[in-house]
This record gives C-alpha cells, structure tokens and sequence, in this order.
C-alpha cells in the first residue's frame, strides 16, 4: 500500500494520532449487552488523503469504515475478515469496505463523485441512497464458505440499515452511532462510532434503555475532538448499565496491496494481452488499487518479467 502522508512528515504527530486509534471491547447490563466503542481520526483523515475525497464523500465512506471497524471487534482467528457493500440508486451509486481481525480496514466508493447541485443544503444522507441493498459478508477461518446476509435500504443511513439487517437477517436487537465530524474549514478533527448487542437472555428494557442512550450520543466525534476519550464516553453515557472494558487493539486504514501482488496479477493475464502490454504499452504502466487508491507504476524493464 502507498498510503499518503496526512501529518506533513511530523513524526510526533503520527504517533500521537495512531496512538488513539482504537477499538475498545465492553460489557455492559450484568453481562448482557456486548459493545465497542471506536476512535477512527486518523483512519477516516488517512482514508480521505488517499482517495481524494471531498467533504461529503468523506462523510458517507467514513460512516462504512467505521461500521466495519466496530464489525470487526467480534472476529476471532487470523483470517477472518468481513464486508459491507451497498449498492443503490441514488447519487451515492453504492460503496464496498472491508476490514479483518487485526483492526485494518480499506474500501471504497463506487462513484469517484457523489453528484448532487446544492451539497451544503443536504440535511438527511437517506436522499442520497435511494433504493438499494446492503450486504453483509463474513469470511471466517473455520467456516469452508463465506456467509452473507442481505437486507433492502429501508433508512438510507448505514447505521440503521445495518442495526436492521442484523434484525432481519441474525435476529439480534443492535445499534450503532456512527459519527465524522468536521470544522469549519471542512477538515475532519473527530471520527469514530458505537456499537451494542443484545446477547442471549437479555432484558427487553435494558435493551431499549441502552438504545435510547447510544440514540442520545449526538456527535461522537465532536467528542473525541473535545478531548474525550473513547472510556470516559462510555462510562459516562451507559453509567446506568455499569460498562466493564474488557480489552482494546489498534485500527487502520491499510491495505495489503503491493507492487509485487500488481506483478502477479499481470503475470496472470492471458498471454495475448500481456504481449499486447509489452508492445504498445502505455510506457509506465499504472495499475490502481481500487480499495485503497494506491498506484503502482511499472516501467518497460520491469515488464520484462511478463515475457518469462
């Protein structure tokens, strides 16, 4: 992965910023209600660098990685991953993410631009969906084939259409709060998102009590740019269903793409086309990561190799 540097080579500042980005794992209502909790500035800021997004694109797949972080905190062995696609009619086209057991998470959008005349005078994201599906698809270690559920858009808000398709498709109550926030300047200074599960057993009040209180949260990332941290938030907003943390792991915005795997990809193609490559070229040759928008660029001798 080329990723771009958001941080002006301030080493100091880089740290700092991945130092806070992280998943936190709680229990909460005598051991009935799981959640996370998680602080994603950095990932989103990076995320934006990378795919050269403009505020509001930023807002609609900064909202789908932080959903799939928060995902991710119930994966368990080392090849476990996880995906979210969308697909609609509206001018947000759809968006694909993926994120893994260690906490990264890449994907994009499926419109470079989401296209629409007057883009400070949206007040509700659910116009931009339209009609659509979402997809969750769970890629576990133990399991010979992947599991994938579907649900159709009902709320244009990836937030809610996913606390529906577990609903629908897993039968379990769930909420998410997922929140990008930005200055005035349109810069991302807070980013990160909630989520809670009823497990088995669990109090139908409580239930609805801890839905009230992740509903009443009103700008997570406001919070985080406040200086808040991801426990003092949980601890105070949930204090009533006594929240006990469990553990906490790092997240990024990384891809496992590299010139290499770019190398085996075109070492693959039919040989009709990797001559066809060798002799008219476009001399370099650029291939793009579409997950993470890196490019890798491939010179005359470096396609060489395509000949052997």
């Amino acid at each position: 992965m080329i990723k771009k540097d958001v941080f002006n080579n301030d080493v100091k500042a880089q740290f700092k910023a991945s130092a806070k980005d992280r998943i936190y794992r709680f229990i909460m209502a005598d051991k009935t209600i799981r959640g996370a909790v998680v602080h994603n500035t950095r990932m989103v800021n990076e995320m934006r660098a990378n795919h050269e997004l403009g505020p509001l694109e930023t807002l609609v797949l900064g909202q789908a990685y932080i959903a799939a972080t928060l995902l991710c905190a119930s994966l368990k062995d080392k090849n476990d991953r996880l995906s979210i696609d969308i697909q609609c009619s509206g001018p947000v086209k759809g968006l694909d993410v993926e994120s893994n057991v260690f906490g990264e998470v890449r994907g994009y959008l499926k419109t470079r631009q989401i296209k629409v005349t007057h883009p400070e005078n949206i007040k509700y994201l659910s116009t931009l969906y339209g009609a659509g599906f979402l997809t969750v698809t769970k890629y576990l270690e133990n399991y010979p084939t992947p599991y994938s559920g579907k649900v159709a858009l009902e709320h244009g808000s990836i937030a809610e259409d996913l606390a529906n398709y577990f609903l629908v498709s897993e039968q379990i109550p769930t909420g998410f709060n997922l929140s990008v926030f930005f200055d005035d300047n349109q810069e991302v200074k807070g980013a990160g998102g909630i989520f809670l599960q009823a497990l088995p057993g669990a109090d139908a009040s409580r239930v609805i009590e801890a839905e009230k209180m992740i509903q009443g949260i009103d700008s997570l990332g406001n919070l985080f740019f406040k200086g808040q941290t991801p426990e003092e938030i949980i601890n105070r907003e949930f204090s009533s269903l006594e929240p006990q943390f469990l553990n906490n792991s790092r997240v990024e915005f990384f891809c496992r793409c590299s010139k290499d795997r770019m190398e085996g990809y075109l070492k693959s193609l039919p040989d009709k086309e990797k001559k066809d490559i060798m002799k008219n070229g476009p001399f370099p040759l650029e291939l793009c990561c579409h997950h993470c928008n890196s490019v890798y660029h491939f010179s005359e001798n470096d396609l060489k190799v395509l000949g052997r």
